[in-house]
This record gives structure tokens, sequence and C-alpha cells, in this order.
């Protein structure tokens, strides 16, 4: 059985609770398929990231997801009575058509996968697309609540309460958010579930007491945001230096108030004792909380009415036996008991809040009994195993298992087509042979900026696009080495193989080579020469082989495609000087006929009796 995830963003780089939950879901042998309705802001990774399993799908660009809906209102498949419904009800600023153009392509997602049931975090856009993912797919959905989503950001209480009314169960991350969403929604108490952010324990070991030699060390962490409480907390840190305290603070994380906090450390005289590393990999921020005294988290209520519920930041810091000074705020006292595991004070008291530090700084038997008490907490409360084993628990009493869709022929499966760019004005050849050859899996790296040609929308539905660049990237700064490795490669080609080319197609297939082999892609088929220049250098990644078909004229110098084709096991060449010397490898691109076939298209094309020999020799190559 596979179970879904579905994100606005993944991954935020702050939202490590989303990655345990999962990865705690897939050691009890969960198959998990995630979507991902936008790309992450930047290519920032948390280590443990590359431990799931699952593979993530972003949607595509604008201009492919409006051709999916285009389609959809042709098959009368377009969810009309939804998004009218919505946006009578809500407004034009809650996006309904929006949502449903993005649920079309998860929904589709979710069917061919199989997809049983699937979970959202945040009661926010991902889960007002979810109910649109509903309506089309039929396959149901249930969401977890935090604390500023459904206080605030979701802007409609009556949103909230369809989101609770359609979804198969609700979790709420702590008892105090339950009895607000209870408060809201009070027709769904009976499926509204507390179910803790859990945190793995196996990362965030109890470590020994720092030295009392060493300079005591306070550490906070998160965005850099209001409801934080940073500047409180930079406040009771000028109050400490008043008292002739010696000490040192960090402020882990990045955000729209780091050059206000940065203002206010100056005014304050603190340059040498309070620091902004900025944000951190997780693997860091477990080694700093291992390499502190106290942990802090000022939380208040911001301006516009937000605030924390239950920092997850807090508990890493408590499994790491480190005592907590935080205040009495929304599910903080659930967490932290005042006394045992840490020190509360009120929001906003920057007096209370320095007494509290100024305790646990001069006492260090006080700091270890706090941090003990906290390491039992969250081994008996907060195991991420136990609170996933809850959650799975829901999940799978909801889920309606379903067989994935079956897609292409045996021999077929194995081989990949893989497009530049898509749609172009050069394509339309392209596209008719790529109807012809449905069930190949087809990888798209840019869509263009075009419409599709007439005729040719359908390719939507067969294509597989290459998530944004942000994401690529990422990839190739989480394994430097065989980037390095793959950089030293340009060297076989030709100097007239443009650097940035290269390593735009380096990228690519450095992304790409784990998916082929999960796929058990054997042959890759380039479909230009630029597709070409990537299937080269995933030809050294992994155990394929390659065929290009080289359009006329050729994107590269034609000694760069040469050399690029004397890896080919075969193709088609539009150019003759360019065939000439590869013992008949290459075939000359059929003449065009008027041909009018079962997909709509007229104009120019390669005949039939040629299509299927080519079938065949794709076939061929990929057994």
């Amino acid at each position: 059985m596979r179970l879904g995830y579905l994100y606005s963003r993944y991954p935020v780089i702050s939202q490590t609770f989303c990655d345990a939950e999962m990865l705690a879901l897939e050691r009890r042998s969960v198959d998990l398929e995630i979507g991902s309705i936008h790309p992450p802001f930047t290519s920032f990774r948390h280590r443990h990231g590359s431990n799931l399993r699952a593979e993530i799908c972003y949607a595509p660009s604008p201009r492919v997801v409006q051709t999916i809906a285009q389609l959809a209102r042709r098959d009368g498949t377009w969810p009309a009575a939804l998004v009218a419904d919505h946006e009578a009800r809500y407004g034009p600023g809650f996006k309904a058509e929006q949502r449903a153009r993005n649920a079309l392509f998860f929904a589709e997602q979710f069917v061919r996968s199989g997809v049983a049931h699937f979970h959202v975090h945040f009661a926010r856009n991902a889960t007002h697309t979810a109910l649109f993912v509903k309506a089309i797919s039929k396959i149901g959905f249930s969401f977890t609540a935090h604390a500023q989503d459904f206080m605030l950001d979701v802007g409609s209480d009556e949103l909230l309460r369809e989101m609770c009314r359609e979804a198969a169960f609700v979790v709420a991350v702590s008892d105090y958010s339950r009895e607000l969403l209870v408060q809201k929604c009070p027709d769904a108490a009976a499926k509204i579930h507390r179910i803790y952010n859990g945190i793995d324990l196996r990362k965030f070991q109890a470590g020994p007491p720092r030295s009392p030699t060493l300079r005591p060390r306070i550490l906070s962490i998160g965005r850099l945001i209001e409801f934080k409480g940073f500047r409180d907390l930079i406040a009771a840190c000028a109050e400490l230096k008043k008292r002739g305290i010696e000490f040192e603070c960090a402020i882990i994380g990045d955000g729209p108030l780091r050059g206000e906090l940065q203002n206010a450390i100056a005014a304050a005289g603190l340059d040498s004792i309070v620091r902004l590393p900025g944000a951190l990999p997780q693997e860091e921020v477990v080694r700093r909380l291992a390499d502190c005294d106290v942990f802090a988290l000022a939380c208040i209520v911001d301006r516009k009415g937000a605030s924390d519920v239950l920092p997850t930041v807090i508990l890493e810091a408590m499994a790491t036996a480190r005592p907590i000074v935080s205040t009495r705020l929304a599910a903080v006292p659930e967490i932290v008991r005042d006394g045992e595991s840490g020190l509360l004070v009120a929001p906003g008291d920057v007096a209370g809040l320095a007494y509290a530090l100024e305790s646990l700084l001069r006492d260090p038997q006080l700091r270890a009994r706090l941090g003990a008490g906290g390491r039992r907490n969250v081994e008996h409360s907060f195991d991420v195993d136990k609170t996933a084993a809850q959650l799975l628990e829901l999940l799978e009493a909801a889920a309606v298992p379903r067989a994935p869709l079956q897609g292409a022929s045996r021999h077929l499966q194995h081989c990949l087509h893989l497009v530049w760019e898509w749609p172009n004005p050069k394509s339309r050849g392209l596209d008719r042979e790529l109807l012809a050859l449905a069930g190949t899996p087809i990888y798209v790296w840019r869509s263009g900026s075009i419409a599709p040609a007439k005729g040719s929308e359908r390719l939507v539905q067969m294509l597989e696009f290459l998530p944004d660049a942000i994401v690529i990237e990422a990839e190739w700064q989480a394994q430097r080495l065989r980037a390095h490795e793959i950089e030293g490669w340009r060297r076989e080609l030709p100097p007239e193989c443009n650097t940035a080319d290269y390593l735009e197609a380096a990228r690519v297939a450095l992304y790409l080579a784990p998916k082929l082999s999960r796929k058990g892609i054997r042959h890759v088929h380039a479909t230009d020469s630029r597709a070409l220049l990537c299937a080269w250098i995933l030809q050294r990644l992994t155990k394929i082989t390659i065929s290009a078909t080289i359009e006329s004229p050729p994107a590269f110098a034609s000694g760069v495609v040469e050399r690029l084709l004397t890896s080919c096991t075969g193709g088609r060449v539009s150019d003759p000087k360019i065939r000439v010397g590869f013992d008949g490898r290459f075939l000359a691109e059929p003449k065009p006929l008027r041909w009018r076939g079962t997909f709509g298209l007229g104009g120019s094309h390669i005949n039939e009796q040629f299509l299927q020999q080519w079938r065949n020799q794709l076939e061929t190559w990929s057994r």
C-alpha cells in the first residue's frame, strides 16, 4: 500500500518534524509518494533528507499546469462546480482556480502511483488543494494543523471547517491546539486527534554537561521572525551583561528580522557576546546543542496574533539533556514542566527571562537536573517512532488500497526519452513521434514559455517534467565529490563545448542518475544534441546505453556532436556530413509525408512503417 504526502513547498529547512515523521514511516516499511506544489526557496538541505527513499514530485511550470487544466475542461473532468462554489463563498483571494489546476496534476500523479491516501501538513494552501485532489481523484486525505496555519493563515474559519469535514481525520500537535481546533470546528471534534510532533532520539543523544571551566553558552534556534521573541532574548542578554555575568549566546537561523536583530545586538554592545551564525545544517545544530549550557526560546504573540504552539527546537534541546528557558505560551507548558525540565516566564517578561537565565548560568547542578528531566519527558512522549506509529494507525484505517496504473510495454519501460525543452517551435515532429510512442518514460528538463502546438496538448499527460533548477542545484551541492569528478570529464570533449552548457547538463545528469537506477532504465534516447550531452554524462554515471536524434542545425559545433555520437549505439541524424563515418549506425531522417493519424495531427510526419521500425530498434536497445 502506498501513502502520499502533499506539501505546499518541500523541503523547508525549519520543518524538520516533517522529515522525521516520513523517515519513521519508511522505517515501518511504508511506501511513500511525496508531492510538492512549489519548489524550495534555496538549495540548502539537511543531510538526513538524503535518507528518504521516496521520490519528490514537483508541479511543473504554470504554463504546463494551465495546459492540463485546458484538457480537463475539454474532457469534462474540470471541477467546475467546486471552483465556482469556493469562489462564491471565499472570494478571489483564495485562488480556487489555481488550487484546482495544481490538484489536477497531483490527482493524476497519485492515481498513477496507486496512492491509497495522502496526508498534508498545515491547514493552508496545500490542504485547500487537497480538497480538489479528493474531488477529482476520489483519494482521501488527512492533515496536521500546527499553529498560526489554522489560527490565522487559512483566512477563513468556514474553509477550515470544510477542510475538517472533508478530511478522513485531523491531527493537532498539542492538547492546546486540539482545543482551539475543536472550538473552531465543533462538528469535527470526534475526528481531531492529538499527536505530538516527534523527534528522532537516535540523532539527539543526551550529552554530558560542558566543563564548568568554559564560559557558559546560551543557544537559541528559529526563523528570525517576531513571534520567536529574539528581541526579548537580546534584551535579556544585555541585562545579564550589566550584572557582570560571563556568558556567550548564539541565535541560529535566518529570516526577515536579521538586520534588525543585528542592529539591536550592536546597540546593546553585545557584538562580542551574541552572534547570528545564520541557518545551519541539522547535523551542525545537533553539535551546537550538545555544546551549549542553556537553551532559550522567548516565544511571544506577534502583532498579527501569531505564535509558536509546539516549537520542535525545544524538544530537540530537551533530547540533548539541555535545560530550557521559555515562556508560558500555547503548548510550551505541555512540553516544558516548570522546575522539572526548564524554567518558564511570562511572554514579553524580559526581566523574568534574564533572571531565569542567570539562575541556570550560575548553577551547574540545576542545569544538570533540569536537563535530565527534559530527556526523560522526550523519551516518554515525543519519540518519533512512537508518534509515527500513532499516525500510521490512523492512516491505515483511512486508506483505500489502489493498484498503480500500468504504463509502458515490457521492453519500452526500460527505455527513456530525454527531451531538453518542451514545447518549442521546432518540436512539432518530435511531438508526433512521442505521441506515437506512448508508454515510453519521457523526461523533460525545461518547460518552454510557449503554448503546445495544437494537437500536442495531450503530451503533458505523458511527460515527466524535471523540477526547478534550485532542486537540481541542491543535489549537485550535496554530492560535491561526484560533482568534481563530473567536472573533470569535461576535458574529454573538444574545447568548443561551452562550459556553461556542460555544467547545466552535468547537474541534470547527476539528479537523473538515481532515478534511472530506481526505474530500471537501460537505455536513454536523447531527442536533440543538448539532451545528448546530458545522456553522455549519464552513461558514465550509470550502466546504460544511449542513442540520439540530432537536429539540423545542432546546438553545438559539429566536432562536439561527433565526439558525443561516438558513445551512442545508434540514432538518427539529419546532416549527412555528421552522419558520415559512423558505420551505418545512424539513420537519415525519413522523408516527411502528408499524414493524419489517430492523434488528430496533420502535416509532415514520420510514416508509420518507419515509426514501427524505430520502435523495434528502441526495444532492441532496451533489452
